[in-house]
């Protein structure tokens, strides 16, 4: 029988520098739900997100995609997953449009026609500057660049640290609805911000505060 995707944190602590950054975190998420992480800076989102990825190792505690531990399953839950981080990820020396088929190439199991990204070009409104190298372009700009691989190849689970920086009210207006899409069509989803995420009201929200150990 397949197993609901569902990600499990059980005990979860981080240590930094010999600084403890949090404790005996424990929640669960199912399709359709996100989490968004709250705290100063320092009290350990970032940490969190990265640990989440399995691109960092935590002091205790384990992560569970689909009732197994993810570095027993890493090829498959990379797969499962988009990552954005507080660094775009994007090639400063490649245009919006060579970024946009490079994420492709890298994330998706499929060919991703022109079209797909000629649409996602337009709803970031990144059309005007789609030959124009990235390093070219303003912050807001790149971290759409950023931001337009969750629309592009879709993917089952999203960690996204301060995916609303740099981004005017009609980006961000965008990008809500795309959070909101992406989680009624059972989608899972785990954010920091210091934004406030309002979304439809049946969607299923929660919020964990992270207090700065010192």
């Amino acid at each position: 029988m397949d197993t609901e995707n569902r990600l499990q944190v059980r005990g979860l602590s981080c240590i930094r520098q010999q600084n403890p950054l949090f404790a005996h975190l424990s929640f669960q998420l199912n399709p359709g739900e996100a989490l968004l992480i709250e705290g100063q800076n320092g009290s350990g989102k970032s940490s969190l997100l990265r640990l989440l990825t399995g691109l960092a190792t935590s002091s205790a505690g384990e992560i569970f995609w689909r009732d197994q531990a993810i570095q027993d399953l890493r090829a498959d839950y990379w797969d499962k997953l988009h990552y954005v981080g507080h660094m775009n990820g994007i090639k400063l020396g490649l245009t919006v449009t060579e970024n946009l088929r490079l994420t492709a190439k890298l994330t998706s199991a499929r060919e991703v026609q022109q079209t797909e990204i000629e649409s996602v070009l337009s709803l970031l409104q990144l059309s005007v500057c789609k030959n124009i190298p990235a390093k070219n372009l303003s912050a807001g700009q790149k971290r759409r660049i950023a931001l337009a691989k969750l629309f592009l190849v879709p993917k089952t689970l999203w960690l996204l640290d301060e995916p609303l920086t740099a981004l005017d009210a009609c980006t961000q207006s965008i990008f809500i609805s795309q959070l909101e899409a992406h989680l009624q069509n059972g989608g899972i989803a785990v954010i920091s911000s210091h934004h406030a995420l309002e979304l439809k009201n049946d969607i299923n929200v929660r919020t964990l505060r992270l207090e700065p150990s010192c």
